[in-house]
């Protein structure tokens, strides 16, 4: 079979994403168990919507209504 297409990630979506780990990383040190894709948002200067496509690039993560797992959100991204 031929060989798989390595999907590009946009340099801004990269940028984003490095920040999101940085402010999860955060959260891991306070002791917070999950996040919103709305607090990500406004840590990050960007809407709800695009951290939720972001962070779709890898799968998916959330629980609608509930939120990220701090933990295996930071493990997934790094």
């Amino acid at each position: 079979p031929p060989p798989r297409a390595v999907k590009r990630i946009a340099d801004s979506t990269v940028r984003r994403l490095s920040l999101y780990l940085r402010f999860l990383e955060e959260f891991e040190q306070s002791g917070q168990a999950t996040v919103s894709s709305d607090e990500l948002a406004r840590r990050g200067g960007t809407t709800s919507a695009q951290v939720r496509k972001d962070l779709s690039s890898f799968g998916s993560f959330g629980k609608r209504g509930l939120g990220y797992a701090v933990p295996e959100l930071a493990q997934h991204l790094r």
